[in-house]
């Protein structure tokens, strides 16, 4: 039997719904497109036949230098007048664009769900000195009917949300471990670079296909591989981000690859004091994974300073302080989602409760973050 993954088209669903049942589970969702039709992206990059609006974007953006992905293996710079009107090549798709970097935040707003970002939504990731990440993970993509992304999960483990401004998507997704069907030794990933061709293996992956319409968001879970193309001409905007829910995946995702650096270092071990080889470690896993063990323990202090409010920890009626249990367990759902109903801002309750979890999970790997931590999922 095909799976489904929930559509969701009540606007007035909580967002703390939305934290338990797929934060908390790593499970994805799709919100439906009554959650994007105030964003101004869909009202002034569409026209009303629902094609791109070239005119505006060219007007208003026309002079920036975006970044053009050529037959899915090298990146060009160009203007985006130029992409624009030669747009219709399927081998060029204008992906990773920076355009909030430049432009700002303006076109749209992210449900408090997608809010609770750690890697765009805080006062430290406008300064990339300061950001871990040394950027940000805001995404503008513009494709053309029949450009598509090759087979992958996300970077370092993060989440991932893309909302369709114009233009519809086809995905492939599975959970976590089903990737495990389309290992290969011939690409540089490890995986097939298109699952297309291997639909024989698809019941056994369990893929799930679906559709995106306009106007709709689909949340991505940590370490979910999937893979989609554009059935028209469409405009995405896109945040890879993580929060206080998959920080445990990240932290697991980032000791495996730690690992993995040390072995491949052990024949010239020698050839390092102890000081230079742990700083090798962790220049390699930086450069590999966009994140390493030291810079994910400055996400974890600037998170906990700037919760430093709340200091009292998140105590659970069932678990105590042992919040791992707390958030892995249904049990405790309903006390949360009850906190309040807000489901498009923050209310002073729901915004105490996540400040609070947020500063214990934070302090926990703080605390004990050479010791092995349980997963949040």
């Amino acid at each position: 039997m095909t799976r489904e993954i929930p559509r969701i088209h009540d606007q007035s669903t909580p967002w703390l719904k939305l934290l338990v049942e797929f934060g908390f589970q790593n499970e994805p969702f799709i919100l439906g497109s009554e959650s994007t039709s105030s964003w101004l992206a869909r009202k002034e990059w569409v026209l009303p036949d629902g094609r791109l609006n070239n005119e505006y974007l060219k007007k208003s953006y026309g002079n920036a230098i975006v970044p053009t992905l050529v037959n899915g293996t090298s990146y060009e710079l160009t203007t985006l007048t130029e992409f624009l009107e030669n747009m219709g090549d399927p081998n060029v798709y204008l992906k990773d664009w920076h355009f909030q970097n430049e432009f700002g935040t303006s076109m749209y707003t992210p449900n408090p769900f997608f809010s609770r970002d750690f890697v765009n939504c805080e006062t430290w990731t406008s300064n990339n000195d300061e950001n871990p990440f040394g950027d940000d993970y805001r995404f503008v993509y513009i494709g053309a009917a029949g450009s598509w992304t090759k087979f992958h999960a996300d970077v370092v483990c993060s989440y991932s949300w893309s909302a369709n401004i114009c233009g519809r998507k086809k995905w492939f997704m599975m959970s976590p471990g089903s990737e495990e069907v389309f290992k290969s030794s011939s690409t540089d990933s490890g995986y097939v670079e298109d699952i297309r061709e291997y639909q024989e293996l698809f019941e056994q992956a369990n893929v799930i296909t679906f559709i995106q319409e306009p106007g709709e968001i689909v949340f991505v879970p940590s370490n979910w591989y999937h893979q989609v193309h554009n059935l028209e001409d469409t405009i995405s905007i896109n945040h890879n981000w993580m929060n206080s829910t998959n920080l445990g995946l990240v932290r697991d995702f980032l000791s495996k690859r730690e690992e993995d650096v040390r072995n491949e270092l052990s024949d010239c071990i020698d050839s390092f004091t102890e000081e230079e080889f742990e700083e090798k470690v962790e220049d390699i896993l930086y450069a590999d994974a966009r994140l390493n063990k030291s810079k994910f323990l400055k996400l974890c202090e600037l998170v906990r300073e700037s919760r430093s409010t709340r200091k009292d920890d998140y105590d659970c009626r069932n678990h105590g302080l042992e919040v791992w249990k707390c958030i892995s367990s249904p049990d405790c759902y309903s006390s949360i989602t009850s906190i309040c109903s807000c489901s498009i801002s923050f209310c002073a309750k729901c915004s105490n409760f996540v400040k609070q979890l947020e500063y214990s999970i934070v302090s926990r790997f703080l605390d004990v973050h050479r010791e092995p931590v349980i997963n949040a999922v």
